[in-house]
């Protein structure tokens, strides 16, 4: 889901789908036309471009939708101490975002997203339905780098199809066309529900590995930590003086195992530590 401020309303676009599947190319291209089946919608397309990119591209949606748009990616003329300057617009439609910045040369990368609609601040009211393209390498939404166009009739994207001056990396992803079509009408509050389902399910299975972490931890530190010591040493005490009659050569062996378990102990506590630092971290 991605919300941006328009004047005094917001873009809510694409949620979540826990379905959704990824066609991706590996190879760069300079050109694709890709279309899904009729149960199938496109919820996302993600392109990526070397400098001197200028990529049109073609949307095609519900009964005869048609929508073109294009992404441009070009070497401005200020230099910022020794570092050269980017300068990318984005269209869909009418509508066009510009933004100029300090350009390191790394691959640029924007979305498509599979709808789009403005509504009022507070979620309550339904201004627009429509399709949005962001600036992802600009923070897309976050820094407010983004093309809008409403339109009359927002149907499910079936297809795409693009060309470009450059070999661009295009990733698709496509999910249950009768999900996007619901998402389409959902309201702010709809969208929330669904981060929120997504959310217990992941504290559930965050729980779950706690759980089990905590019992290990119980199991092998707490309840049979001494027993597990003095099996170790009789175990490697037998190997040690079994194999040789050479005492001080069973000794050093012996030891050899012990130095190897207090090391074994050490590693395993610092990989505990991390695990239990990770797994609140992600609370």
């Amino acid at each position: 889901m991605i919300i941006a401020p328009v004047h005094a309303n917001q873009i809510i676009t694409t949620g979540y789908f826990p379905d959704a599947e990824t066609a991706f190319t590996d190879n760069a291209l300079t050109s694709l036309t890709y279309t899904v089946n009729s149960s199938q919608a496109i919820a996302l397309v993600q392109f990526q471009a070397p400098k001197g990119t200028v990529l049109n591209y073609t949307i095609y949606y519900g009964s005869g939708g048609i929508l073109t748009g294009s992404i441009s990616y070009v070497a401005g003329n200020v230099d910022f101490y020794g570092y050269g300057q980017g300068v990318t617009t984005i269209t869909i439609g009418s509508n066009s975002s510009t933004r100029s910045f300090v350009d390191t040369g790394l691959l640029k990368k924007w979305e498509i997203v599979g709808y789009a609609r403005e509504q009022t601040d507070d979620g309550k009211t339904l201004v627009s339905s429509g399709f949005a393209i962001t600036d992802v390498s600009a923070g897309g939404f976050q820094t407010g780098f983004m093309a809008y166009e409403p339109v009359s009739s927002v149907q499910p994207i079936e297809g795409i199809s693009f060309t470009s001056t450059k070999p661009v990396w295009v990733d698709i992803g496509t999910s249950n066309r009768e999900e996007i079509q619901k998402g389409i009408s959902k309201t702010a509050i709809d969208e929330m529900n669904e981060w929120l389902t997504l959310i217990l399910n992941i504290g559930g299975t965050i729980y779950e590995y706690a759980t089990g972490l905590l019992y290990l931890i119980q199991f092998i530190f707490i309840e049979n930590f001494w027993l597990m010591v003095s099996l170790y040493i009789a175990l490697t005490a037998a190997i040690s003086f079994g194999q040789t009659r050479d005492v001080f050569k069973a000794i050093r062996k012996f030891i050899g195992y012990q130095k190897a378990f207090i090391e074994f102990l050490i590693t395993l506590y610092n990989a505990l530590i991390d695990a239990i630092t990770k797994m609140l971290s992600a609370l």
